[in-house]
């Protein structure tokens, strides 16, 4: 590279001054926007549009938000702009990745999974690991790529841009270092300073695009020259409307690449008739915050979260900070927006309930009565006085609005202002209206866990304080009994006792119901804020399985409904007619006798267990007693000392094909009594000698519980029943059930395919006929309409939001103003994400076709 540098660096003077003769003072050298502002660049003057950018860009997030995270580019915008990622988009990002094997078709995928994993604050060298394993190192995947230098020249775009994201070591024999990349890149630049995807005349987005990968490479003077003309084109391009055609993205991607470089897209030189380029895209954004792909048209999810990242990137330019968006190697976030749940209660009741994405308490506060159209007075800028017409002092004492916030479920008492108090990740922010003796709720406590229809319980509340402490400077919290506040729910309102307690009789019905807690007084402030908490009281009768096992076989086995085991064995044979007996004793009821066996018969007894999650729950109680939960599974079993359950059924292989041997290994569990805890403490063990059948196939376990299918089963759906009768005994295991499909052999996949058509409108008829094309891995709709039609496409965006303007000539707009091209399926008849992120899957039909939008 410096071989080339140096042979052109006479040339390269002249061409530096003629660029800056055309744009003036709207190029500003890194680290100096602000000391231009101040020389007449322009940026001063817009600042009430700069207000305005700075509303724009909250409301495309929270758009974006509302809707949960649904790209890598949306977090990539979301996380300059400031905003915490939830973790859900973490976990899914993880996911793509391992499910990946850390392989991906595109060099593009691989960039725009680098800038994601860096806007998490991960490392895309080891990304997707764990404490064993070492992650994938999706860097390695870029400069090492064999793949690069194919097809459009977004490959080493953004694959620069991906390197650039960050310090990594790349080795100097690298396939592609920096270097490489803009020699690739700067031999695509036409003469006229723009770029084309592919090739043919300058497209804005491809020159945009190109510009921002460039902006990291100033100091080389090739690239700043390209970029220098490239600014220069960008200009020149305009039209009359201060954008490029009716596109907000194309617009969207200027901006990016001019703050990429430091220019002003608001100066003189991308003003067009009164109308400068930040103008242009904000004639795109909708009331909602979002915006449009044309202009009147509806909320566009590539063109908002395009329009989030130009502006993101405006924002950072203005505070004079690193302007280039996908550069995380020195952050340009300011500070994580926690989304936080906000409460303000006033006197006599709520007045406002939400969510909102701040910093601080103040900003959390000030969102929510945006939100509600609720006015704040807050005169010192961090007391508020007085929310919607509710003012400090309105009792006469010193009672005015307070605020505390709830972090790992205990209250602090900030002892700042509310715009110093920086919130964190599960803070909840309550505004209240006190007095000098108003109290918050500490905790609600229930005497029952699991209410059910019926029961009679007790609501216990207590309340803290934080009183001062002269000594020590230091408001100490006290906790003490809520007595005397109101606690309701549904219409059942109950007051406190000196103790907190708050009975209620056994008449509340099943249901989801809120319980309130409040200390409401006229003409005063409330004794205690307002609290709130979730109660649901269940039916007295769930839905649960029951099987009963004799000792030579089924008894019966069904789904009812019942409050407790005992109850659902009664239920059942009353349904399916078989007698239960039950005794009687000082130690309550138990079952002695089912369908004519009694207790005693071989020296058994009738015994049950119950499965709840997965596992097996040895009850140390009587049927009667035990109160069964939604999907139980009761096993009553006719057992001896030595009898026991089956704890699991394992296949080796998990699958078994068609007339393949497997295996079938199974454990066992029994309770133990402990004399020392004074408890039944499971023990599992493999059974042995217990029969297995699967169909015509009978198996008998050895010494280590596995039974060998030889010779395996015909393709067929199968029931796999372990048993461990013996006559005239009882069994040594309680019969056991498990489902088992036997696939076919294996049959090598023909090699994959798609069909290809693409439809023009009435003028332009077919393009492309019904064509049956071979998929490569990872083939998207987008590559496979390119790799049939090339350069007859032409598109704008980045990977992942790549937009088709023109197949064949025939362009958006062409057939009215909300024509254009779009695709669909034989699996998807509107596709929701971007063409070239549809994975296309073999045997589907891909249709791309012209719509007039109408």
């Amino acid at each position: 590279m410096k071989k080339i540098m140096s042979s052109k660096f006479v040339a390269l003077g002249l061409a530096l001054f003629m660029v800056i003769s055309i744009l003036g003072t709207s190029l500003a050298p890194e680290g100096q926007i602000f000391a231009e502002a101040s020389a007449g660049s322009g940026l001063e003057a817009t600042a009430a549009e700069r207000i305005n950018v700075a509303d724009a860009t909250y409301a495309a997030a929270e758009y974006l938000l509302k809707g949960g995270v649904q790209s890598d580019w949306q977090a990539i915008g979301l996380a300059q702009a400031g905003y915490k990622l939830p973790a859900s988009y973490h976990s899914e990002l993880e996911k793509k990745v391992k499910d990946a094997a850390g392989n991906f078709a595109n060099v593009t995928d691989y960039a725009r999974i680098v800038l994601a994993v860096r806007a998490i604050g991960a490392d895309p060298t080891s990304f997707a690991g764990n404490g064993t394993t070492p992650g994938y190192n999706l860097i390695e995947k870029i400069y090492n790529n064999s793949k690069l230098s194919e097809q459009t020249l977004n490959n080493p775009v953004y694959a620069l841009l991906a390197l650039d994201s960050g310090k990594y070591n790349i080795p100097s024999d690298a396939k592609w270092t920096a270097d490489k990349l803009l020699t690739e890149i700067l031999s695509k630049q036409n003469p006229d300073g723009g770029f084309a995807l592919t090739s043919g005349a300058s497209e804005p987005d491809m020159t945009a695009i190109t510009l921002t990968a460039l902006a990291a490479h100033k100091n080389n003077p090739e690239a700043y020259l390209a970029g220098l003309q490239a600014v220069a084109w960008l200009s020149a391009a305009q039209d009359s409307h201060g954008g490029y055609g009716d596109s907000a993205e194309s617009s969207a991607q200027a901006i990016l690449g001019l703050t990429s470089f430091g220019v002003d897209p608001s100066g003189l030189e991308y003003t067009k008739n009164k109308v400068d380029l930040m103008e242009n895209l904000l004639s795109y954004r909708l009331a909602d915050g979002s915006f449009t792909h044309s202009r009147g048209g509806s909320s566009n999810v590539l063109a908002t979260e395009q329009g989030l990242q130009a502006l993101v990137a405006y924002n950072l330019l203005y505070k004079g900070s690193n302007s280039k968006l996908y550069d995380f190697s020195k952050s340009s976030i300011q500070s994580s927006l926690i989304y936080a749940p906000v409460t303000i209660e006033g006197p006599q009741a709520t007045l406002a309930q939400g969510y909102a994405y701040a910093g601080n308490a103040l900003g959390a506060l000030e969102k929510l009565a945006l939100q509600t159209n609720l006015p704040i007075t807050n005169p010192s800028g961090s007391y508020v006085t007085g929310i919607g017409s509710i003012a400090a002092g309105s009792f006469g004492g010193y009672d005015g609005w307070m605020y505390v916030v709830s972090r790992d479920g205990k209250w602090i008492n900030p002892d700042v202002g509310m715009s110093d108090f920086v919130l964190k990740d599960s803070d909840q922010v309550l505004v209240y209206y006190a007095g000098d003796d108003t109290k918050l709720v500490d905790s609600v406590t229930l005497s029952k866990a699991n209410l059910k229809e019926g029961d009679s319980f007790t609501v216990t509340v207590t309340s803290k304080t934080w009183k001062w402490d002269a000594a020590t400077n230091t408001s100490s919290p006290v906790t003490a009994k809520a007595a005397g506040v109101q606690v309701q729910i549904g219409a059942h309102k109950v007051t406190t006792n000196a103790k907190g307690e708050a009975v209620f009789s056994g008449n509340m019905p099943a249901g989801d119901y809120t319980l309130t807690v409040t200390g409401y007084r006229e003409g005063k402030a409330p004794t205690i804020a307002k609290y709130t908490k979730a109660l649901k009281v269940i039916s007295k009768n769930v839905t649960a399985s029951l099987t009963v096992e004799g000792p030579e076989g089924l008894i019966s086995e069904g789904t009812l409904k019942a409050s407790n085991a005992l109850e659902a064995l009664q239920q059942l044979g009353s349904t399916d007619d078989f007698k239960v007996d039950i005794t009687k004793s000082s130690y309550g009821n138990f079952v002695s006798g089912i369908h004519g066996v009694s207790q005693g018969t071989y020296d058994g007894w009738w015994s049950f267990v119950v499965s709840r999650g997965g596992e097996w729950i040895y009850p140390s109680v009587g049927m009667d007693a035990f109160e069964l939960q939604e999907s139980d599974r009761v096993l009553v079993y006719y057992a001896g000392e030595n009898t026991q359950v089956v704890d699991a059924v394992v296949l080796t292989p998990s699958q078994p094909k068609a007339n393949e041997a497997f295996t079938v290994k199974v454990s066992q569990k029994k309770w133990v009594w402990n004399q020392e805890s004074l408890t039944s403490d499971p023990v599992t063990s493999p059974a042995a000698g217990v029969q297995v059948s699967i169909g015509d196939k009978k198996v008998i376990t050895n010494e280590q519980g596995v039974a060998v299918v030889d010779g395996g089963l015909p393709a067929n759906s199968y029931t796999i029943t372990v048993t461990g009768y013996s006559k005239d005994s009882v069994p040594s295991v309680a019969r056991y059930t498990q489902s088992l499909t036997v696939g076919s052999s294996v049959i090598a996949p023909a090699k994959a395919t798609a069909t290809l058509s693409v439809i023009g409108d009435s003028r332009k008829g077919t393009i492309l006929a019904s064509t049956t094309v071979a998929l490569k891995e990872g083939e998207t709709a987008y590559s496979l309409l390119v790799s049939q039609l090339g350069t007859k496409v032409v598109s704008s965006g980045n990977a992942g939001s790549i937009y088709v303007k023109s197949i064949d000539g025939l362009a958006e707009f062409d057939g009215g103003p909300s024509s254009g091209w779009k695709y669909k399926t034989n699996r998807d008849a509107d596709p929701s994400i971007s063409a070239d992120s549809y994975i296309l899957q073999n045997g589907d039909t891909l249709y791309w076709y012209y719509t007039s939008g109408e």
